[in-house]
Order: structure tokens, then sequence, then C-alpha cells
């Protein structure tokens, strides 16, 4: 039996919660594993990240569909590009195999979170890596911000018990 891991754990979660005739965007589609699974399950993703290199990536491995539409551009712009979406997905780090100096940031990520929060639109599934230096900084940053939010975001957070810089995930519904 394979052992799972905190994407299979991510994606369980989102299997209860999208639908086909849905539209879900992908803030950070790095090497496009997520962008592939959503459009494989719903009708549009909007796959975001900065880097060509993982924008070509996520597009090698979808080549196949059409429902994907592609922005070169940071997912604080989500709120501006795109007017109706069901939910948004963050797989914060870098760029699994890329360079790790280039990382997702805890400003750009809230920023990001605080713009959704105002639309009120749909869910939003975190995966935080504290692992690196940035990720420490952009997971307290996050859980900072959440703990700050009106009780009627019910944030559900799951961390590894047994591992101090394990991934968490953050899940929560407007």
């Amino acid at each position: 039996m394979k052992k799972a891991n905190v994407i299979d754990l991510a994606h369980n979660i989102l299997l209860k919660h999208i639908k086909p005739h849905m539209t879900i965007v992908d803030a950070t589609c790095g090497n496009g594993h997520d962008t592939l699974f959503l459009a494989s399950r719903v009708e549009h993703v909007h796959a975001f990240d900065i880097q060509q290199e993982a924008l070509d990536n996520t597009r090698s491995l979808t080549k196949d569909l059409d429902n994907i539409t592609y922005h070169h551009t940071s997912h604080e712009h989500i709120t501006k590009l795109i007017s109706n979406y069901d939910g948004v997905i963050f797989n914060l780090g870098y760029l699994p195999k890329g360079d790790k100096s280039i990382t997702t940031h805890h400003i750009s990520t809230v920023n990001t979170l605080k713009s959704l929060h105002e639309k009120n639109q749909g869910f939003v599934l975190i995966v935080a890596y504290p692992g690196h230096t940035e990720g420490i900084i952009e997971q307290v940053a996050l859980q900072s911000f959440l703990d700050k939010q009106d009780i009627k975001y019910e944030v559900i957070r799951l961390p590894h018990i047994t591992k101090k810089d394990a991934p968490l995930i953050y899940f929560y519904t407007y």
C-alpha cells in the first residue's frame, strides 16, 4: 500500500468539495500536478505562477486538456483577473526540482488571502511548507492572518503530529 502524503490528503479534501461545473484557481501551479488533478475533474482551471519554468512544466503535463487558462503572474492578481471562481488552492514554497531561492512569500500570500476574503467566494485550500526559512515565516504569517479572521470562516488546520517541520493543510469555505 502506498504511503499517503500531504498532497494525497489535500486532494482527498478537494474531492469532497469540487464539482464538474466549477472553476477553480490553482494559485501556485508549480509542476502542474494539482492543475492536472483539478482540470480532470472540473469545468475550468486558472493556473498561476510567477516562474515561466513552472508554467512550461504545467503546460507539458496538461497538454491534452483544453480547460486551463495559464497566468504568468503572481497570485496577488487573482481577484483582478478572474471575476468568478468556486475555489482557490495554494501549494506554497518553492518549485520542486527548481531554484529553491525562488519561493512564495508571506507578504504576497497574505495579501492574496485578504483579497480573496473581500470577494468572499468559494473555498480556499492551502498547503504550507515550514521546512525552509521563508516557509516558516510564511506559515507563521498565514496562521496569524487566519487566527484574526471573522468566526464565519471555519478554518481546518491539519498538522503532522510526529514531524515538526512537516507540511500543513489549511482549508476553509466562505
